[in-house]
C-alpha cells in the first residue's frame, strides 16, 4: 500500500486504476534513475505495483519485466584458519564439536550435517555420501573426509551407538528420566535438531570472542570458509564446487574473491609462460 500511495503522488492528477502502463514504467525508472533505490527496495516496488494491476485489476501488461533490476550480491564472511581452530576449540560437548568440525572440514550446510547417518561415512575411501532428501537442491553427491576426522567421528558414534543417526538428539526430557547422556542418544529416533545447533553455536562464538569481531558469523560461515580455504590451498573450483553440491560454477566463483594469493606466486605463474624461458629464445 506504501507503494501504491506513493504512485498515486507521482501522478496527483490522475486515478491510480486509470494510469497506463507507461506511466507505471515511468514511475518505475524514476525510482531507478532519479532516487536510485537499491535494488531490493526497487524490486519491492515492482512487486507490490504488479501485484495491485495484474492480481487485483486484471491488467495482462507486459512492462514488468521491462525493468533491469541488477541485484548486488554480497561476498561470503569467512573466518581465518586460525579463526575457525580458536572457534571449534571452544566446544566442549563431544557432539558440537564432531558437529561442526564436521561442517567445517566438509563444506557441509547444517541440515545435511544433522541427517548423516553412520552408513554414509565409507572408511575404505575416505568419503561421505549426502543423501538427495537432505541436500539443497535434491543432489546426492559424494565429498572427501580427512582420515583424522574419520577416526573422531568413529569414536563419537561409537561412544553412542545410536543405529540410525551420527548426531542423535536426546529428547528434551531426557534429564528427567534417569538416563545417561549416553544412553539418550543410543535410543533416540530424532537426529539433534536445528535449534539445539544454534543455540550450541551461538554460546560458541560468544566463548571464543569472535562474535565481537564478525557480526556476520553464523553456522553457514564454516561452509564459506572451507571454500575458501580450500581454494588458497590448491583446490580447483571445479572440485569444490563438486564438494559443495553447486550444480554450476557461478555460486563458487565469489569465493576466487576471497582467496589471498599473493604477488610472489602471480610472478611466479608468469614465468612459466611459453616463450619466456631465455634458455629457448634462438637469439
Amino acid at each position: 500500500m506504501g507503494w501504491v500511495k506513493q504512485l498515486a503522488a507521482h501522478y496527483p492528477e490522475a486515478s491510480v486504476p486509470d494510469l497506463t502502463s507507461r506511466q507505471v514504467l515511468d514511475f518505475l525508472i524514476h525510482l531507478q534513475n532519479q532516487r536510485e533505490l537499491a535494488s531490493s527496495t526497487l524490486n519491492q516496488a515492482l512487486c507490490s505495483l504488479r501485484t495491485l494491476y495484474r492480481d487485483h485489476l486484471g491488467r495482462s501488461w507486459k512492462i514488468w519485466s521491462k525493468l533491469k533490476i541488477k541485484r548486488s550480491e554480497p561476498l561470503p564472511h569467512v573466518l581465518t584458519r586460525e579463526e575457525v581452530a580458536r572457534l571449534l576449540a571452544t566446544f566442549r560437548d563431544g557432539r558440537y564439536r564432531a558437529l561442526f568440525t564436521l561442517i567445517y572440514q566438509c563444506g557441509l550446510r547444517l541440515n545435511e550435517a544433522l541427517h548423516i547417518r553412520p552408513t554414509d561415512i565409507n572408511r575404505s575411501t575416505l568419503s561421505l555420501r549426502i543423501r538427495h532428501r537432505h541436500a539443497k537442491g535434491g543432489h546426492e553427491r559424494i565429498v572427501p573426509l580427512p582420515a583424522g576426522l574419520i577416526e573422531r567421528l568413529r569414536r563419537f558414534w561409537m561412544w553412542h551407538r545410536n543405529p540410525d543417526w551420527l548426531f542423535p538428539a536426546p529428547g528434551r526430557g531426557w534429564k528427567g528420566s534417569g538416563l545417561s547422556l549416553r544412553q539418550a542418544l543410543h535410543d533416540s529416533r530424532k537426529p539433534m535438531s536445528d535449534s539445539a545447533a544454534w543455540m550450541a553455536f551461538k554460546i560458541g562464538k560468544t566463548q571464543s570472542g569472535l562474535d565481537t569481531q564478525h557480526d556476520k558469523l553464523v553456522i553457514h560461515t564454516l561452509r564459506h570458509s572451507y571454500a575458501t580455504h580450500m581454494l588458497e590451498g590448491g583446490a580447483s573450483i571445479r572440485q569444490i564446487a563438486a564438494y559443495l553440491g553447486h550444480r554450476s560454477l557461478k555460486p563458487t566463483l565469489v569465493y576466487l574473491h576471497l582467496t589471498e594469493v599473493s604477488e610472489a606466486k602471480a610472478r611466479a605463474a608468469l614465468g612459466t609462460l611459453a616463450g619466456l624461458n631465455p634458455a629457448h629464445n634462438p637469439r
